[in-house]
């Protein structure tokens, strides 16, 4: 008896659901009490500091013991950085909850989110892979418009406190979701017996997993950094929590829709052509941000970066599984993990200094170029090349 795919979506929607309420509530229980746009960089490069220096080790944990262990650790440690900030109020211990807490945050989601891509990975036929990270692409989408849209309007109605303890109902609901399941769990692989230790590192030499965990690279920091920005650039123009957990709603729904059409993408398009696609999109999305002062405009900013972004996931994944070497794809997850996570780390610190001294738009701006210049190296990289397992 294997878990269901529907099983794995309810139970992703619960868990990122309550890991973007947090980190969004995080974020603007900080700016609320006037800090300053770096403090802020420092609060989100914690959620993936933890889990950039634990990624690896967290992948082959995985292969070893099983996805039920890490998942029970995640939501354990996400539920201790949800309640913290809550039980702690500003006023009292100043910023440290929330950096506590981010950590905590972080690192739980990075067990959730490894194990759930390793399951669906194993469990899908080669030639359905790219359908299942389809499916589960749109589980992180639903998460992603419930929770920014969700937690604005509770803050607004209730306060950030209030919030942060009611995202603790989310998190019990996942447990009973990962208890009731668990017999349903894909069992651990037995240990090979001539396995030697490798350096996950080593995956840099295989040029197409190289290439793919650059793409990855980006398009996770285009993704991240907007959960930063447009909060800071939203409460800069004045407008109110609602209004931006609306704008990057907008931004939620988009990657639900172009992850809904993904099939019929697929058949027509390779995987490499999609992410040229993200990355030029995403670029142009980043340029046009800074020019609106208004929620309107915005909106429609941030649903043309979801088209972009949104677009990546399944295709990532699809191509990782699909190239890197034999029994190492939990340690690729993990390595993939780490560039993700390193950028998450050093990213918002420089971009809150830069924004501090200079203002957002300026980051903005940087980030497009980054993201366009990424699309023109992955269209020299693969001109001509099929990268696609027939």
């Amino acid at each position: 008896m294997t878990l269901r795919m529907r099983h794995i979506m309810v139970f992703i929607v619960l868990t990122h659901t309550a890991f973007g309420a947090a980190r969004l509530t995080g974020t603007l229980y900080a700016l609320s009490n006037k800090a300053s746009a770096f403090t802020v960089g420092v609060q989100m490069a914690l959620f993936a500091l933890v889990p950039a220096l634990l990624a690896v080790r967290a992948g082959r944990w995985l292969d070893t013991v099983g996805p039920f262990r890490p998942l029970l650790l995640g939501i354990s440690l996400m539920t201790a950085g949800a309640l913290l900030p809550a039980l702690f109020p500003y006023e009292v211990a100043d910023i440290a909850p929330l950096l506590v807490a981010s950590a905590l945050l972080g690192t739980g989601f990075m067990y959730v989110q490894i194990t759930a891509q390793h399951v669906v990975g194993t469990q899908a036929a080669p030639d359905r892979r790219p359908a299942a990270f389809s499916m589960l692409a749109l589980a992180f989408s639903t998460s992603g418009l419930i929770a920014p849209v969700g937690s604005g309007f509770l803050i607004d109605s209730i306060g950030h406190r209030a919030t942060l303890g009611a995202i603790f109902v989310l998190l019990a609901l996942g447990l009973g979701v990962l208890l009731a399941q668990r017999e349903r769990l894909p069992r651990p692989h037995a240990p090979r017996a001539e396995r030697v230790a490798t350096n996950p590192f080593d995956l840099f030499r295989v040029p197409e997993v190289r290439h793919v965990l650059i793409t990855s690279g980006l398009v996770s920091m285009a993704w991240d950094l907007q959960t930063f920005l447009v909060p800071v650039y939203g409460t800069r123009i004045g407008l109110s929590a609602s209004q931006i957990g609306v704008i990057i709603g907008a931004f939620a729904a988009a990657t639900f829709v172009i992850r809904l059409a993904m099939p019929a993408l697929a058949r027509r398009f390779r995987e490499w052509q999609v992410l040229v696609f993200t990355l030029v999109t995403s670029g142009v999305a980043y340029g046009l941000m800074p020019l609106f002062d208004s929620a309107a405009p915005m909106m429609a900013v941030m649903f043309l970066l979801g088209l972009g972004l949104g677009a990546a996931q399944p295709n990532v994944m699809s191509l990782l599984h699909a190239r890197s070497p034999e029994g190492r794809v939990g340690e690729a997850l993990g390595l993939r993990t780490i560039v993700m996570n390193s950028s998450h780390v050093v990213l918002p610190l420089v971009i809150g200094a830069f924004g501090t001294v200079l203002g957002t738009a300026p980051a903005f701006w940087l980030m497009a170029s980054a993201l366009i210049g990424g699309g023109w190296s992955a269209h020299r990289w693969t001109r001509g090349a099929p990268l696609r397992k027939e």
